[in-house]
């Protein structure tokens, strides 16, 4: 661990924030959203800035992260559309302590502040008032959740030759991304479609936080194959399984809805 803490890292952005009369609104978001961070947590925060501003604003931020520590590493996340966001590492924050910065431009609707989806946001301040949680439109959110049952089972029964094919053929590497990809991963999805659908966008991430216990368990014992017997074994148990989600899931019916987060 680095000598430059969470807490100071929190306190330098938002002092520089507020300073800045660009700066409409800002909040803490990511773990802290959810109420769930740690010691090993990142610092995630947005900000709602004028749309002329962002680089402007950019900019005098790294100025005080670099007063607090010496910036070693940035990233810019490219292709955004309506937010401009960045990724900072300081020299004496430590590994883990990396600064994940959003910028909404004012002219941008999102706000990234659907419950559902982002939890609780933590906010600094709020010139404009503009900082409403929201939550999405069930019956839509749910008709698209529904819809996606049908493709996902169909893709899902046309491609698992695939990783049966490249076991049989000795291609260990091969046999295991297709796995992940065509097995794994779909299984993923179709267990969020029962058990957090409002959140089926994530993927792999935040299982723990949005499946049982049990239910992240069994799916992270199928995650690690150990050969290509064990792939045998997790790929069969895997297709097994999700044919009964997918069962569960058209038992539901069109009129039932599926299960509430």
């Amino acid at each position: 661990m680095g000598t430059v803490t969470r807490s100071q890292l929190l306190g330098v952005l938002h002092q520089v924030l507020l300073r800045i009369d660009a700066v409409d609104a800002a909040w803490e978001g990511g773990s802290a959203a959810f109420g769930s961070e740690d010691e090993l947590s990142d610092i995630d925060v947005v900000a709602v800035v004028a749309d002329d501003a962002i680089e402007s604003t950019f900019t005098q931020v790294e100025a005080a992260l670099h007063s607090l520590s010496p910036v070693t590493l940035r990233y810019d996340v490219p292709g955004t559309v309506g937010f401009a966001q960045k990724f900072y590492r300081l020299r004496d924050a430590g590994e883990f302590h990396v600064v994940d910065l959003v910028f909404i431009r004012r002219s941008d609707p999102l706000l990234f502040r659907e419950v559902e989806l982002h939890g609780h946001g933590r906010t600094w301040f709020d010139r404009r008032g503009i900082l409403v949680e929201s939550h999405l439109d069930v019956a839509h959110d749910m008709g698209q959740a529904r819809a996606r049952v049908p493709t996902l089972a169909a893709a899902f029964g046309m491609f698992q030759h695939i990783v049966t094919k490249e076991r049989l053929r000795g291609r260990a590497v091969d046999a295991l991304v297709f796995y992940q990809a065509m097995t794994w991963r779909p299984l993923v999805e179709a267990l969020r479609l029962l058990h957090s659908p409002q959140r089926r966008i994530f993927g792999p991430r935040y299982l723990t936080r949005d499946l049982p216990a049990s239910v992240c368990s069994r799916i992270e014992s199928l995650a690690f194959v150990r050969d290509l017997s064990d792939l045998a074994a997790k790929h069969e148990s895997a297709c097994s399984w999700f044919d009964q989600c997918i069962t569960r899931l058209h038992d539901l019916g069109p009129g039932s809805g599926l299960p509430a987060d």
